[in-house]
C-alpha cells in the first residue's frame, strides 16, 4: 500500500480557485435605473390625480363621468404604462419588473374599458380602482428598491 504525501502544488491551486470563485459576483437582476423609478413615481402621481380629478370635480349624475370626458387621461397614463413595459422589456433578467407592468397595463385598460361600456363611474369604483392601481405602482417601486439594494447591499 503506497502512502500519499502531501502536494503543495495541488493545495495552492485548490486555495487560489476558491479565492477567485469567493470573488466573483453573481447578479441575477438588472441594475437600478433612477430614471425609471422617477418615471414610475411620476405615473403613480398621474394616476392619484386622474382619479382625484374624476371624484372631486363631477358627478356621476347627468353624464358628468362619461367615459368622453376621461378618454385624453385614459389615454395619456396608457402611455406612460406602455412606456415603462417596454423599458422593462429591453433590461436583461428584468422578467418580474415586466410581469408587474404588463398586469398593470391590462387592468388599467380592463378600468377604462368598463368606463366606456358603462358610461359612468360611481365613487365607490373609482376609490377601489384608484387603490388597486396605487398597489400596483408600489409593487413596480419595490421592484425598482430591490434592484437598489442588490447593486449596493447593506453591510
Amino acid at each position: 500500500m503506497k502512502i500519499q504525501t502531501f502536494n503543495p502544488s495541488f493545495f495552492l491551486i485548490y486555495l487560489g480557485l476558491t479565492l477567485c470563485l469567493s470573488a466573483c459576483k453573481i447578479t441575477l437582476v438588472p441594475s437600478y435605473d433612477a430614471q425609471l423609478k422617477e418615471q414610475i413615481e411620476s405615473t403613480s402621481k398621474e394616476i392619484d390625480r386622474f382619479y382625484l380629478n374624476m371624484m372631486d370635480m363631477t358627478s356621476n349624475t347627468e353624464g358628468g363621468r362619461s367615459y368622453d370626458q376621461f378618454r385624453e387621461g385614459y389615454i395619456d397614463i396608457e402611455v406612460e404604462l406602455l412606456s415603462l413595459l417596454n423599458k422593462n422589456r429591453v433590461r436583461p433578467l428584468n422578467t418580474h419588473s415586466t410581469r408587474i407592468c404588463e398586469i398593470t397595463l391590462q387592468i388599467w385598460r380592463k378600468y377604462k374599458q368598463e368606463h366606456k361600456e358603462d358610461d359612468a363611474i360611481p365613487d365607490g369604483l373609482i376609490k377601489l380602482n384608484m387603490l388597486a392601481m396605487n398597489d400596483l405602482m408600489y409593487a413596480m417601486l419595490i421592484a425598482e428598491k430591490g434592484k437598489a439594494i442588490a447593486d449596493n447591499p447593506p453591510n
